[in-house]
């Protein structure tokens, strides 16, 4: 068993996996206030009550798009497993090649993410779309050259902006509205922002395709990921675990197993 942590900008996910398989899954807010003595605490609390031993766990893998917190992970791991942890960056062999102008610039949760699609839909063209605090659009050719992709908005940003920036908008319930007109305030807001999502993720995942010139299989993942079912058309499988399975995947890839 491993300890695989995808530490976000809002939210840090902690995954319990298994032979790729995850047992369970802890997330808690990401604080850069905290220390390593604070989210040790919290993560050991958990496995005490999921009945998880530190001994079972064999080592702790650190996937980052908040560099200030991968020391305190470190430390979290020599603390609660008495050995260094594995750091996924982008000079990480997991077998992908870097089609990119700036490799060092991509995300950890990027790379995970595609490990992941490539056990998914290996020899296959694939596109991750990730919802999280940005909307990112991760690219995979069917020979595992990485060629980057889209960022947009994230969908709670887009919707807390119309809460904040605007005297007479509500906070809303991010789910698919019943029409795209609206009756209400809330179900209009709804529209404009999960079917604009939705619009904007078609849209996007279409013209990617045309330059690729072939189909391209398209996976959703994030933890608002589910409120795209049914609204985007292109979306096939949606998993809100694919980046825990990558980081499995790559630190299988880093054991040669």
């Amino acid at each position: 068993m491993i300890i695989a942590t995808d530490i976000g900008n809002t939210n840090i996910v902690v995954g319990f996996l298994e032979e790729g398989r995850v047992i369970k899954v802890f997330r808690i807010a990401t604080d850069r206030g905290r220390t390593s003595d604070e989210y040790k605490l919290l993560i050991s609390i958990f496995m005490k009550e999921e009945g998880i031993l530190p001994e079972k766990v064999q080592d702790f893998v650190i996937s980052s798009v908040v560099p200030p917190l991968i020391p305190i992970f470190e430390s979290v791991s020599k603390k609660l497993l008495g050995k260094p942890a594995l750091i996924v960056t982008s000079h990480t062999d997991f077998g992908i090649r870097f089609c990119v102008d700036e490799p060092g610039g991509v995300g950890a949760d990027r790379l995970c993410d595609v490990a992941a699609a490539r056990e998914m839909f290996p020899n296959e063209n694939v596109c991750v779309v990730d919802f999280g605090t940005a909307t990112a659009f991760n690219i995979l050719t069917k020979d595992g050259c990485f060629v980057g992709g889209p960022i947009s908005v994230g969908i709670i940003a887009a919707a807390n902006a119309l809460f904040v920036k605007t005297a007479k908008l509500p906070r809303i319930v991010l789910e698919k509205p019943k029409s795209a007109i609206g009756k209400d305030t809330v179900s209009e807001m709804q529209s404009g922002i999960v079917l604009g999502m939705g619009g904007l993720v078609d849209r996007l995942i279409d013209e990617v395709q045309s330059e690729i010139g072939e189909p391209l299989r398209v996976i959703a993942t994030g933890g608002i990921s589910h409120v795209m079912q049914g609204v985007s058309k292109r979306i096939e499988v949606f998993d809100k675990s694919l980046t825990l399975k990558g980081i499995y995947a790559i630190y299988k890839h880093a054991k040669n197993w």
